[in-house]
């Protein structure tokens, strides 16, 4: 069934179910224009349809708004947001992610590793470093805190059977957290104007009389020292560690 609007000569296809079918206003939908569809029915053969709009989109048209057996027909293309899904499921996408995790978690390791020799003179980066040398199989240098190093006795003797010269006893004590190497120590001696008139380091196979049985001395562990020296005469006397 179809019926013809009088004023702009469209013709449009009705359902018989259609309630316009059987009498009453009814708007083109081309202009709009009210009318009686049951009185402008028009047969098929003689429909004129909007020179505007091609036949065959027109009739696709009408038959979606009219049609009431027809249902709309299914967007044939797939829209973004569907697209943007598939192409995140797509496989490989996370072999990707998995590679990029592992090269991250390599670079993490690798840094501290390059550089230890720096992070591990931190307090704070040193456990972490000693943590990931266990893990790769790799040696930490040893901790090197001087200031660590704290005298707990002293004395300035002259020498029992050495005319002249004088006996240095020292002891010490490493209050670092950690192991570290025996240090250096630097033996100072000043006049009463403060300057330096003699100064000597000693390592520690010197102030040991031997060499240590471990490269290391352990956090807490004290040790004594014992200087011979050639007594300059100073009022003043230092002792440092390097």
């Amino acid at each position: 069934m179809q019926t013809r609007c009088p004023q702009c000569q469209t013709t449009i296809p009705l359902a018989a179910d259609h309630p316009a079918a059987s009498g009453g206003a009814f708007a083109c939908p081309a202009c709009g224009n009210p009318f009686d569809a049951s009185a402008h029915l028009a047969s098929a053969e003689s429909s004129v349809t909007d020179p505007l709009t091609p036949a065959s989109a027109a009739d696709d048209r009408q038959t979606d708004l009219f049609a009431t057996h027809q249902r709309p027909a299914m967007p044939t293309s797939v829209p973004r947001f569907a697209r943007e899904r598939m192409r995140v499921q797509m496989p490989g996408q996370g072999r990707w992610w998995l590679a990029s995790m592992v090269l991250l978690a390599a670079l993490a390791a690798i840094v501290p590793i390059a550089d230890r020799d720096a992070l591990a003179r931190d307090p704070d980066w040193r456990p972490r470093v000693e943590s990931i040398c266990h893990l790769v199989g790799c040696n930490p240098p040893p901790w090197h805190d001087p200031a660590a190093f704290v005298v707990t006795a002293r004395e300035f003797n002259p020498h029992p059977s050495v005319k002249g010269a004088r006996m240095v006893t020292v002891s010490f004590r490493n209050d670092a957290a950690f192991a570290q190497a025996w240090p250096l120590l630097e033996l100072t001696a000043s006049d009463l104007n403060g300057r330096v008139i003699g100064q000597r380091r000693f390592r520690s196979s010197e102030y040991l009389g031997s060499a240590p049985a471990t490269s290391l001395i352990q956090p807490g562990q004290s040790a004594s020292a014992t200087l011979e020296i050639i007594d300059p005469g100073a009022p003043s006397w230092d002792i440092q560690f390097r």
